[in-house]
């Protein structure tokens, strides 16, 4: 038999996703989020397997991380597809990856446990081996960035740490324990990286950004779990847009929250209408100009809508 608390606990998560799948129940003028009005541009179905993250060059190629095809498809900004990145036996179950504004490449190989640079310049490409953790276990990458210097910072997230490497590769810093504290990680996930080399690491069972500094110190968190706009359920990819707007999908509840560097809400992605966009299953993200590009995992698909407003 439930207790009082322990039925308002698991009644709270029901009524929160009724009042997101309701959203015209609610007046216009009572509209209780700020909305970040897009209209789909087009969508990439190319016969995708699980894919997990996306990125954008400089140039407008969308590179799609294929995962469980062990592959990267690159596309025009048009969708056309112009080539794979991955010959036969290089990637196994790649979770993440990186594209520079030149259009380097970089993926955490997760089944391989390195990092892959694919050079924009043709140049073969370039493996990393990632060093295990204090208890010997191999690093299990799920996502990579690049810093502002053209190093690399990579989520372990079997081992609960975040490590920074140079652009040969050697170690700088390893940070990061099983844990709810600052500091602490429980199954990090993604992360992005912002002009002033900050950190910010989705934290998917704890529910929260954690926000490091350059240095891999502490800085702040963004989010926790919550049933309010502003707060998490699932929290999986983040972007963030040149103007340093950080995006957070949601793959739980299928929406996507802008907050600024600071953690404050700035939007939730809506329609043109203002009605809240629910994709399925979003995954990875990345924004470009003024186009946001969704992983939607579970669909094999990526969403491109642009800003409107």
């Amino acid at each position: 038999m439930l207790t009082g608390q322990h039925a308002i606990r698991n009644i709270l998560p029901l009524l929160f996703l009724l009042c997101l799948l309701l959203p015209s129940a609610l007046p216009a003028t009572e509209q209780p989020f700020p909305a970040s009005r897009y209209r789909e541009l087009f969508r990439l179905r190319d016969g995708f397997h699980l894919p997990s993250d996306v990125g954008v060059d400089r140039k407008g190629r969308i590179f799609v991380l294929d995962g469980t095809a062990d592959r990267i498809r690159v596309y025009g900004r048009d969708g056309s597809h112009l080539l794979d990145l991955g010959t036969p036996n290089l990637l196994n179950q790649p979770l993440g990856l990186d594209v520079s504004a030149s259009g380097d490449v970089v993926v955490a190989d997760s089944g391989n446990h390195r990092l892959i640079l694919f050079s924009a310049t043709n140049k073969p490409p370039r493996i990393f081996p990632l060093p295990p953790a204090e208890n010997g276990e191999a690093a299990d990458c799920s996502d990579v960035a690049f810093a502002p210097d053209g190093s690399f910072v990579v989520v372990d997230n079997d081992n609960h740490r975040v490590l920074r490497l140079d652009r040969m590769g050697i170690p700088i810093w390893s940070r990061g324990v099983m844990g709810r504290n600052p500091g602490e990680f429980r199954y990090p996930f993604m992360l992005a990286t912002d002009r002033d080399g900050r950190s910010y690491v989705v934290e998917v069972i704890n529910t929260r950004i954690q926000v490091l500094n350059p240095d891999g110190s502490f800085g702040h968190f963004i989010g926790g779990w919550g049933i309010e706009p502003g707060q998490f359920f699932r929290p999986k990819g983040i972007a963030i847009s040149p103007g340093g707007e950080v995006y957070v999908s949601d793959s739980y509840l299928g929406v996507i929250q802008i907050f600024d560097r600071g953690g404050s809400l700035r939007g939730i992605v809506t329609d043109p209408s203002g009605n809240i966009i629910r994709f399925t299953t979003p995954v990875g993200l990345t924004v470009s100009r003024n186009n946001l590009y969704v992983v939607e995992m579970y669909t094999g698909q990526v969403v491109v809508l642009e800003k409107i407003r």
